[in-house]
């Protein structure tokens, strides 16, 4: 092993330890936040787990009968299924495994971004990508409770690191062509990634569906081929929530293909009480900003009408929405905005929790990145710009020449455009950006890629 090699396997293990230590502590001092349930993922796991059954518990339920469970899809199922596996004997889940699966989480997020930015940039990029990824206090703060972003972010850059490897590749390139399976095989796995991400958030429904569409232009020259690889993926897809939705008619009685909590969260976005804190709310500092007391939301909400039907239940919560949304447009185009700078403002709101310096250190690092990701656009603006353009260059026989190794980024640029839009209407707020963090950590690392070297694409 001669001393470039040393240095590199010395400069793994340390980073290693750094990504054990960092994660790790911080889940060991924040262990006491996984015994939340602040989204019903515990007692589905546990339900699963002791009754065979999706769903919420009626009493005491014993795994001789499934009668004391009542099925649901008020959830999307991976996360709770994957939960189910590491309850106990006593039919709890205790917060040890759960710690652990989640740190297994954040090793691989970190990992997959790293050399997502290696193959695109540099080696020093992925080192700082890699980097940000690890300390990013959204990223830590979600470890230690038991919801999907820990999860979701991890599918997401496995997602985008497949088709970088796998997906986007040249097809006359021979090497790729050896070191690659077959182009199906390639499609297979990337329709089974995607299925997994919706199966976690059905909002992942629309990425993956940009990214079907993009498939056009990537991978064989042949039409059939890259026709064949489409199919294949959207098979995969189809079918994957072809059975959460068979379930859900035959458990459920209603063909449910992502969850029957859309309504909550396009309702909790659009409602009187929001729209009037939106009117009224003076202008404060990005520190200071208070969070919007919905205390007067849950009441009105409990006073809907309910049949104990969550389909129904469901329903109703839609049309609450809509009439608000109906009655108020004005506000609501403008709550639009309001969500769409909530998902991506660098500082959190101001809660009874949380104090000035926390807010400040977590904005301030937010900040910072986006001025990296500013940068890194300046120094390489000229990527984005043929030196010589001419029309026939746009010829959409050229795109696919034109698309070069950008292609690349594609996944990264349609999961901002999903987030963007899909949390501009229902509810939003910095957290459910999680799964774009590594995207953003890998702009930010493209600040110190050459502009002569293959990373210029950024």
């Amino acid at each position: 092993m001669n001393g470039r090699a040393r240095s590199r396997v010395t400069s793994c293990l340390i980073f290693l330890l750094a990504v054990l230590f960092v994660r790790g502590g911080f889940l060991f001092s924040r262990s006491t936040g996984l015994s939340d349930d602040p989204d019903a993922y515990r007692v589905i796991a546990e339900t699963l787990s002791q009754t065979g059954v999706f769903g919420l518990p009626m009493g005491e339920a014993t795994s001789a009968t499934n009668e004391l469970a009542r099925p649901s899809a008020f959830r999307p199922p991976l996360y709770p299924w994957l939960l189910s596996w590491l309850v106990g004997d006593d039919g709890k889940l205790a917060n040890t495994p759960v710690a652990v699966l989640h740190g297994l989480f954040g090793v691989l997020t970190i990992g997959l971004t790293w050399d997502i930015a290696r193959r695109l940039i540099s080696v020093r990029a992925a080192w700082i990508s890699a980097g940000l990824v690890l300390i990013d206090p959204i990223l830590l703060w979600q470890s230690t409770l038991v919801m999907t972003e820990t999860i979701a972010t991890l599918l997401v850059v496995m997602v985008w690191w497949w088709w970088v490897v796998r997906i986007a590749v040249d097809d006359q390139d021979a090497a790729s062509r050896e070191r690659s399976p077959t182009r199906i095989m390639n499609a297979f796995v990337l329709g089974g990634l995607l299925l997994l991400a919706i199966l976690c958030r059905p909002t992942f429904l629309v990425w993956a569906a940009m990214i079907l569409a993009s498939m056009v232009w990537v991978g064989p020259v042949c039409r059939v081929r890259r026709a064949a690889m489409i199919g294949v993926t959207t098979v995969v897809i189809a079918l994957g929530i072809g059975v959460w939705t068979l379930r859900n008619v035959t458990a459920v009685g209603y063909p449910v293909w992502g969850t029957t909590h859309g309504g909550y969260t396009l309702l909790l976005a659009n409602n009187d009480s929001f729209y009037d804190y939106l009117e009224t709310r003076p202008w404060q500092l990005p520190w200071r900003n208070e969070a919007w007391d919905a205390s007067d939301f849950f009441t009105e909400f409990e006073s809907l009408p309910r049949s104990g039907d969550e389909r129904a239940d469901d329903r109703v919560a839609y049309d609450a929405a809509r009439s608000t949304i109906a009655d108020r447009p004005e506000i609501f185009w403008y709550s639009c905005w309001v969500r769409l700078t909530r998902l991506w403002q660098p500082f959190p709101h101001a809660t009874g929790d949380r104090s000035t310096a926390s807010i400040l250190a977590v904005g301030l690092f937010h900040s910072f990145v986006y001025l990296m990701v500013f940068a890194a656009m300046v120094r390489h603006r000229g990527a984005f710009h043929p030196r010589q353009w001419h029309p026939r260059q746009w010829h959409p026989r050229r795109w696919r020449s034109h698309l070069g190794t950008g292609i690349a980024l594609w996944p990264a640029i349609a999961l901002v455009v999903t987030l963007s839009g899909v949390h501009a209407v229902y509810w939003s707020n910095p957290r459910m950006r999680s799964p774009a963090i590594p995207v953003i950590a890998i702009a930010a690392a493209a600040i110190v890629g050459r502009k002569e070297s293959s990373c210029s694409s950024f």
